[in-house]
This record gives C-alpha cells, sequence and structure tokens, in this order.
C-alpha cells in the first residue's frame, strides 16, 4: 500500500502523475490538500481510495497521445459530486454513480465542488476478459448502470483495499485475478443488459455472498444453485474453497442478522421467538442453541448486555 498526500497543486499533479498517468490539474479549491491511498495488485490493476479538496483534472490531447498504456478507470463516486466528460460525452456523478473512461485518450473532470472522494480501479484493458464491443459501449456511455454486478466488484475492490490498510487479505496475485473478473462481469452485464456471471471461483463466491446478504434470511442452498444455473454439488465446492459449508455460511448470517435485531430498538418490541423466526429460524431452541455456540451467550444475555451499553452511552 502506497500513501501519497500533498499539500498544493504541484503536489497532487506528482502524486496522480506518479499513481496513475500524467494529468494537469486546475480550479483548485483555497487550502487545497489531497490523499492517495494506492495499493498495487498486479502490473496491470491497482486499486485507489482518493480523497481531495475541489479541483479539475485535464488529460489533455498532448498527453493522451503519448500514453504508454490501454489503462480504464473504473471510478465510483463516494462523496461530493462532479462530471466526467470524454471525447462528446459528459455525465454528472454523484455519490453512488460509477463511470468508465479510458486513459490512452483525452478526459476532463470536474472535481470542484469540496469534500470530493473516489475509489478508482485501474485496470489494463487487455488483462480483462471482456470483449471489444462490450468496453468500447461501456466507454460510450461512460456511467456504468447500477446493478448486483456493479455493487459486487465495487464491494470486493474496497474489502480488498480495507484488509490491505489492515495488514492481511487475500494474496495479491488471487485478489487481482478476481478483481479483474468482477470488473469483466460488470463491463459485460453493462453493454449486453443481461445476467453475466462471474468465471473465476472466488468470483462466483462474492457474487454468491451478495445475493445472500440482499436476500437473507429466506435465502437456502437450492435458491443460490437456481440464482446461478448452477448444480448444488458447485456451490459446496465454491465454499469449501474458504473453509466453510453453504449451510454453516447461512446460519452464521442469519445468527448475525438476529444478534443485531436483538439490540436494534426499532425490534425491541418483538419477542425472542419472534427474532427466531425473523432470522429465518423455525424453531426457538434450535436458534438459541446455535446462538449461544456462535456467540457466547443466550439471545436474552445478549439483548440484555446491549440494553445495558446503550443505556450506559445515554447517560
Amino acid at each position: 500500500m502506497v500513501v501519497l498526500a500533498a499539500e498544493s497543486a504541484d503536489a497532487w499533479q506528482d502524486v496522480v502523475s506518479r499513481c496513475f498517468i500524467p494529468i494537469n490539474c486546475g480550479a483548485f479549491e483555497p487550502g487545497f490538500s489531497g490523499r492517495m491511498d494506492q495499493l498495487e495488485l498486479d502490473d496491470s490493476i491497482s486499486i485507489s481510495c482518493v480523497a481531495t479538496d475541489g479541483h479539475t483534472v485535464d488529460r489533455s490531447e498532448r498527453l493522451a497521445a503519448r500514453a504508454e498504456g490501454d489503462a480504464l478507470h473504473l471510478s465510483l463516486q463516494v462523496a461530493s459530486r462532479g462530471t466526467v466528460r470524454q471525447g462528446r460525452r459528459m455525465v454528472s456523478v454523484r455519490p453512488g454513480t460509477a463511470s468508465m473512461y479510458a486513459t490512452d485518450a483525452p478526459y476532463y473532470l470536474d472535481y470542484s465542488e469540496p469534500g470530493q472522494r473516489q475509489l478508482i480501479v485501474q485496470v489494463s484493458r487487455a488483462a480483462l476478459a471482456a470483449p471489444r464491443t462490450a468496453l468500447s459501449e461501456g466507454l460510450n456511455h461512460l456511467t456504468v448502470p447500477a446493478s448486483a454486478a456493479t455493487r459486487v466488484f465495487f464491494t470486493y475492490a474496497l474489502d480488498v483495499h480495507r484488509q490491505a490498510e489492515l495488514g492481511g487479505g487475500a494474496e495479491a496475485s488471487a485478489a487481482a485475478e478476481v478483481t479483474k473478473d468482477l470488473a469483466a462481469t460488470m463491463i459485460r452485464a453493462s453493454a449486453e443488459g443481461a445476467r453475466v456471471l462471474p468465471r473465476t471461483r472466488g468470483g462466483l463466491l462474492r457474487a454468491i455472498e451478495d445475493f445472500v446478504g440482499v436476500n437473507l434470511p429466506r435465502v437456502h442452498v437450492d435458491d443460490i444453485a437456481a440464482e446461478f444455473f448452477i448444480s448444488r454439488r458447485t456451490v459446496y465446492h465454491v465454499f469449501e474453497e474458504v473453509g466453510t459449508t453453504p449451510s454453516d455460511y447461512l446460519r452464521r448470517h442469519r445468527l448475525e442478522l438476529a444478534a443485531a435485531r436483538l439490540t436494534d430498538p426499532e425490534h425491541a418490541h418483538l419477542s425472542i421467538g419472534e427474532i427466531a423466526a425473523s432470522a429465518g429460524f423455525d424453531d426457538a431452541t434450535t436458534f438459541t442453541r446455535a446462538f449461544r455456540r456462535q456467540h457466547g451467550m443466550t439471545p436474552r444475555e445478549w439483548r440484555a448486555a446491549g440494553c445495558g451499553r446503550a443505556l450506559s452511552v445515554a447517560s
């Protein structure tokens, strides 16, 4: 992980040129500061969290003509607003907007509003298993539609970046493979307007985890197999690679859902049995036994402890 900070226009241009590509910056907000936290997974892909004050970015024709690579920027706007322009196309970006533009062509970014934050994945087009037509379609639109594939890609990229900040996470080569797979899946899904499945086991696992998170608590192994057009055996093989089973994974997340609801004021009126049912457990006794194994106390004790902490904070 490389962490670089800048307190001036010239310094920020140097940071961006070092981490990405040469650009010209302008329209800096008074007292400008910027920070780049970049994780390079391999020679073809990096993940960066960028936080800056207001400014603009110009990748001029002269600079683009000297480009040595074929990189894409897959960018998620995290905070503030701006515009992305490449060629005759221009789109507005706000928190949650994903954009896609090429670095070997001129572009202009208006990030003049304060409090800018982006998650940017820079990846070589040659490293992506995506058809040229899909890549061209994405670049023609600049924005990437919100979809499950878009959510899975950026969530995974952010998870990889955060784990690296903490000094752990997946091996870089394995993370690079999955990130590129999910990027290609997102680009193809956007261009084709249809469901596209990841090609790697790691990418499929992330897509399954997203599906489970969206559909808890009423999701089962057969639902996963049907959703992803795979056999139950394949579902089990995918989870075996991370040392668990689909059943254990689903149970663990149902218990985490129950734990959150036990201390959520909005669910304070529900009984333990009702909490169990709302988390997908048909039998309160089975729920209590499983909850104790995972959390080291009964649901009733968990709720009491949570209420005690809340009262302590309030006082």
